[in-house]
């Protein structure tokens, strides 16, 4: 037992010396506070949509061959001839006419005072003053008459003595 003592007094001592030896003692961590850094906030705006448009494509198929076109006649105004009644009792360019069948005359009465009579010297061809013998014509208007049928159409003025027209379509 004897032995016992001193190996375990030995172990002891072992033990005491290896905890008293002097070792450089361990740094400490250091610790470091980290330097804030500046940020920068950037907002970014979501994009807007954008709409679509969705396109239809339409195709037409002609299935019509050779097709000629017709040209559609143009309407020419017929001519229009024109008999004025001066202030000084005349008539420019005379009192007879010569037109094409529709076409018109137009009876201007230029005098500033007074009216102008116009009458069918044959009473039958007074339907071409709208069923009447005579057409009346105000100071400063005109009268218009288109000729639908071929014939001659003689009439006489009141104002200006015996003068004496014939109109005449072909």
């Amino acid at each position: 037992m004897k032995k016992i003592f001193v190996v375990l007094a030995i172990l002891f001592i072992g033990i005491l010396l290896a905890g008293c030896t002097s070792q450089p003692a361990a740094k400490p961590v250091a610790t470091t506070v980290p330097t804030p850094v500046p940020t920068t906030v950037v907002t970014t705006v979501p994009p807007t949509p954008v709409p679509t448009t969705k396109e239809i494509v339409v195709v037409v198929v002609n299935k019509t061959v050779n097709v000629t076109a017709t040209p559609t006649p143009t309407k020419t105004p017929l001519p229009t001839f024109v008999i004025t009644f001066t202030q000084d009792l005349t008539i420019i360019p005379g009192t007879s006419a010569t037109i094409p069948v529709g076409g018109s005359v137009t009876w201007v009465n230029a005098d500033p005072y007074k009216e102008h009579t116009v009458v069918a010297t044959d009473a039958s061809d007074g339907a071409w003053f709208a069923g009447q013998t005579e057409a009346t014509i105000p100071a400063g208007k005109s009268m218009v008459i288109t000729f639908p049928k071929v014939g001659t159409y003689e009439y006489t003025t009141v104002y200006q003595p015996n003068m004496d027209g014939v109109i005449r379509v072909k």
